[in-house]
């Protein structure tokens, strides 16, 4: 099981400060890949708000989940498998 989880770290001074992880949802349910997650935003539709690619390292598919809130509220929902040529793409580990 492989969760997403955004850890923030507060730095103004001598010592960084950690908060506590929070679990990334799409769907109203935390993001679950499988083995290994490698995550990755950008403003995949053009809205100005990140959106989430994630690798996944059992299936060597590469998930989108668009986010429909905001910069500062994400809400991801799952859109696809990202396709090149109308086939999921697909990479191999190793």
């Amino acid at each position: 099981m492989s969760m997403i989880v955004m850890l923030c770290v507060t730095f103004f001074g001598e010592l960084p400060e950690f908060h506590e992880p929070v679990m990334i949802q799409a769907d109203g349910v935390n993001i679950d890949v499988g083995y290994v997650a490698d995550p990755f935003t950008v403003d995949w539709d053009g809205d100005d708000d990140l959106d989430l690619i994630v690798g996944q390292f059992t299936s060597g598919k590469i998930s989108l989940f668009l986010n429909n809130g905001t910069g500062t509220a994400p809400l991801f929902t799952f859109d696809s498998f990202l396709q090149a040529g109308g086939s999921e793409i697909t990479l191999s580990y190793g």
